[in-house]
């Protein structure tokens, strides 16, 4: 199992490998980081809940980088527009296809990440709890800890965009 998260005191991206330890201090600020791991986690590589913030609810997504998803989207547009400009549908469906062809392949061979609601660390390389859910917009809202009306800042902004 390994866990990437970002430290509670400095905001250093950090990957945990070894779960024989519960404490370790953060290799940039020195600070103490406790992951509460549970023996559960270390014999079954399963996630029950979260390491680092303790939250008992995470989700399950397939571990692909948006941005590279959303330029091959933009790529796959491009092409099928040059082959609509000169006349060439034909060939610019079979680019579609070749696209969604693509797309069906990554989704299947992928393998899948589970990220934590609340401080959105992400686990991999972990066994599948089939009672980890895919992502849902309800329950994102629900950990979401900006509150837009304090005008709170949210500490795990930077990870959103994974």
């Amino acid at each position: 199992m390994i866990i990437q998260f970002l430290c509670p005191h400095c905001r250093t991206e950090l990957e945990f490998d070894d779960l024989s330890q519960d404490e370790s201090p953060c290799p940039k600020c020195g600070q103490t980081i406790r992951l509460r791991v549970t023996d559960g986690m270390r014999q079954r590589n399963m996630v029950d809940h979260c390491a680092v913030c303790d939250c008992q609810t995470v989700y399950v997504q397939k571990d692909f980088n948006r941005t590279l998803g959303v330029s091959i989207f933009v790529a796959g547009a491009i092409l099928f527009l040059i082959c609509a400009w000169f006349n060439r549908l034909v060939e610019g469906t079979l680019v579609w296809a070749a696209f969604v062809v693509a797309d069906g392949l990554l989704y299947k061979f992928l393998p899948d990440v589970t990220i934590c609601y609340k401080c959105y660390a992400q686990y991999r390389g972990v066994t599948a709890n089939p009672n980890n859910r895919p992502f849902e917009l309800g329950l994102a809202e629900k950990f979401d800890p900006l509150d837009k009306k304090a005008g709170a800042e949210n500490p795990a902004a930077e990870w959103k965009g994974r």
